[in-house]
């Protein structure tokens, strides 16, 4: 009997552990994103379009069960925040979940998150995997905004 109920808990864990890892790692704003440093992308096709959307778009590609990707996302963010401020209308901050932007993970040789590309003009120019500092993103990002 006791190993019954074991099992059942387990799947009880399974489940919920499942279905936390499968939402997106941040909620999309009401009302639209412009107040957001990061804009969430789910698809391809959205992907592309906000990459081309501005002269220099970064992307925060990630996974959901990737601890990496937890840690490095306020990092991201707050330097998405300052920067976007600083340079408003020449920049976009992306982050794309790579099982929701497949086709263009795969396109650009992603294998493991986190993995951040800068876009300059709609190609890549740029980027690294894993996490750095805040400081050292801004010495890989500024170049290609200070000339965008």
């Amino acid at each position: 009997m006791e190993g019954r109920e074991d099992r059942e808990l387990e799947k009880l864990i399974e489940d919920m552990v499942r279905r936390i890892v499968s939402r997106p790692a941040v909620e999309e704003p009401e009302g639209g994103d412009e107040e957001q440093p990061v804009r969430l992308v789910l698809d391809d096709r959205e992907l592309e379009k906000r990459i081309c959307s501005k002269p220099v778009a970064v992307v925060l590609f990630t996974s959901p069960g990737c601890p990496a990707c937890h840690a490095y996302r306020p990092i991201f963010y707050s330097y998405a925040d300052r920067a976007r401020r600083r340079h408003r209308g020449k920049v976009e901050f992306i982050e794309a979940d790579v099982y929701h932007v497949y086709d263009k993970a795969v396109e650009l040789g992603i294998s493991a998150t986190p993995t951040t590309v800068v876009f300059r003009r709609c190609r890549p120019v740029d980027g690294f995997v894993g996490m750095v500092d805040e400081e050292t993103l801004a010495e890989i990002v500024e170049p290609h905004l200070a000339s965008a």
